[in-house]
């Protein structure tokens, strides 16, 4: 076991006198050193790993049932960072499950696994994007602040959209007092006529979580995943989805908390029984959603998943319930299957995830009134030109039509630091800028202009013959909310935030254009850091993290719904007003368009 104190002496050592010389990078890899150094050393490390994975999951059941869903995010943050050690099925101190030093121990070492995931997703950041974090070392203390404001907005994004997203899924859900009442004073397991009367309410409960997680996939899509289709996945998935519920919601009617232990043979059972899939295909798909000891070697990051196997002689599955029932588990097996078997995803995911991903996005627009044409092509005019994959055209009765032309990235969403970076690969998001840029130049030229033209309503405008056309870019993903791209002009929104603010913007385009102008400085003056202090071998290293911030939403607009709406359009046109009024104070990229006599048009 390491001392901390000779880990501490050895860092002294290491700098010297020298240590005020030493680069940025050569300090960080030092202090990262450092850092393992101190998660080698923790005591729950020696124990059985069988046994460490017990009182692990126990703990992060409890402290969800404890202190909501919020308050267990720091435990499950520490219990990925020890599970390879959970699943290895080392041999070790036997702790105690209701031995209070045991339980004191594990949270010490959760505690301090957590503060390592933090700081290493910081380190990961700042070795890759200049400027990222910005680090301070004194003696022996270490300070960590964002110097990206890019970052913690995407960290609050990610869980705004979270909650709000959430609320808005089960607005209408209000079974779940009659599912407390139900399995109040029911045994467990058993088919009772309160079991069986539970049983529709938890489905419904299910359905409504599968249609809320990104997958894009139809659910009873016939996609070969690698030995089983996306179909038998969602069976097996939907299973132990309504399996950890029932759990969940039994822990809460009877105090009854904790893990869930399972034996394999079992579970395949009760598949075929249930479902009527061989134990041949469950297996394969137990597998890729299972974290074992096979796991670490195929460099699969343990938050991927819900269930652990463990590393003994009996390997039974463990299934914390209340994760499971939270964890968005249908983007996690594309994550697995984009690491263990890229191929497959690449022929038979890849495709279908970006062709959906269009669509939905595509929908969205449509819902609140917009015309929309998607993977339009500008072969016709230069082979060289991408497609524009979305084209948003808003008829503004008082200017013309206001135009979006949206570049959509669709990667899978990522769980952690190295998934996060992707983006900035030149086939990923960062390559929507480029692509922005050589649309830009080319609706400036004539052919552009021409292509405009066509694109626009054929019955012409409904009030006049010459107009304005507004253009704006924007990209779309499928979770990057301009996290690493704050010094890009191109505005950048994640799919969950634009379509809350669609469906709540009843298709003024105002509202939608000054939102996604002002997102950025809203966002940061809502969201809240704090400094968070940890020990790491004798140095106190505080870091900022985000932090419990007011929620965002955005206001509830009446534009198409207004009675007063086409009033307001035929004073206009009376009062003899037009649209080339607008030119006293054009904004950019604005076109005026005249069709009263020979079509012409021109660009400011």
């Amino acid at each position: 076991m390491f001392d901390r104190a000779i880990i501490a002496n050895f860092a002294r050592m290491r700098s010297g006198t020298g240590g005020d010389t030493m680069s940025e990078k050569a300090k960080l890899k030092e202090f990262e050193e450092q850092l393992d150094a101190a998660l080698a050393a923790l005591p729950s490390l020696r124990w059985s790993s069988t046994s460490a994975l017990h009182i692990a999951s126990e703990l992060y059941e409890f402290g969800a049932f404890a202190a909501a869903s919020e308050g267990a995010d720091w435990i499950d943050r520490g219990y990925a960072i020890l599970s390879s050690h959970f699943v290895a099925g080392k041999e070790g101190h036997e702790a105690d499950t209701s031995c209070d030093t045991d339980l004191q121990q594990m949270i010490a070492d959760i505690a301090f696994a957590q503060h390592y995931y933090m700081l290493r997703e910081y380190l990961y950041y700042s070795y890759n994007v200049p400027g990222a974090m910005h680090w301070s070392f004194e003696g022996d203390r270490v300070e960590v602040r964002f110097g990206d404001k890019s970052i913690p907005r995407q960290f609050f994004t990610v869980h705004n959209d979270l909650l709000l997203g959430s609320q808005y899924q089960f607005r209408d859900f209000n079974h779940t007092d009659e599912i407390m009442r139900l399995l109040k004073d029911e045994p467990e397991g058993v088919e009772t006529p309160n079991m069986l009367a539970a049983d529709p309410l938890l489905q419904e409960e299910v359905d409504l979580k599968l249609a809320a997680y990104f997958s894009l996939i139809n659910l009873d899509s016939e996609i070969d995943l690698g030995g089983y289709n996306y179909s038998d996945f969602i069976l097996v998935y939907s299973l132990l989805l309504k399996k950890a519920l029932y759990h969940r919601y039994l822990a809460r009617a009877q105090n009854a908390v904790g893990a869930i232990y399972i034996s394999e043979q079992d579970l395949l059972d009760g598949i075929e029984k249930g479902l009527g899939l061989s134990p041949a295909i469950a297996r394969l798909i137990l597998k890729d959603i299972t974290y074992d000891r096979d796991a670490p070697r195929d460099r699969l990051d343990a938050a991927y998943f819900s269930l652990l196997r463990e590393g003994g002689p009996e390997a039974q599955i463990v299934m914390r319930p209340h994760h499971f029932a939270t964890a968005e588990g249908l983007v996690n097996i594309l994550r697995v299957i984009g690491q263990r078997r890229p191929k497959t995803f690449l022929n038979h995911l890849s495709n279908e995830i970006g062709s959906a991903f269009v669509k939905r996005v595509k929908s969205a627009w449509e819902a609140q009134g917009f015309i929309c044409h998607s993977e339009v092509p500008l072969r016709d005019f230069d082979p060289a030109l991408p497609d524009i994959d979305l084209m948003v055209i808003s008829v503004e009765p008082t200017l013309g039509y206001v135009i979006y032309l949206c570049e959509l990235k669709c990667p899978v969403p990522p769980r952690w630091a190295k998934d996060q970076l992707k983006v900035l690969n030149k086939d990923s998001v960062s390559k929507a800028f480029r692509q922005v840029e050589t649309v830009k130049q080319f609706i400036k030229t004539e052919d552009g202009m021409r292509f405009l033209k066509r694109m626009l309503p054929k019955e012409g405008h409904p009030q006049f013959d010459g107009f304005v056309v507004t253009l704006s870019h924007l990209v779309i993903t499928s979770d990057n909310a301009g996290m690493f791209f704050g010094a890009e002009s191109t505005k950048v929104v994640n799919f969950r935030t634009l379509e809350r603010l669609l469906r709540r913007s009843d298709g003024d385009m105002h509202m939608i254009q000054h939102v996604l102008g002002t997102y950025a400085e809203q966002a940061d003056n809502v969201l809240q850091t704090t400094m968070v202090e940890v020990d790491v071998g004798g140095r106190t290293v505080a870091y900022e993290g985000v932090t419990t911030s007011p929620l965002l939403e955005f206001p509830q607009g009446h534009w198409r719904s207004d009675p007063e709406l086409p009033a307001m359009v035929d004073a206009f046109v009376a009062d003899g007003l037009h649209p080339f009024d607008a030119l006293a104070t054009p904004p950019p990229d604005m076109v005026v368009i005249d069709q009263s006599e020979k079509g012409g048009s021109s660009t400011e």
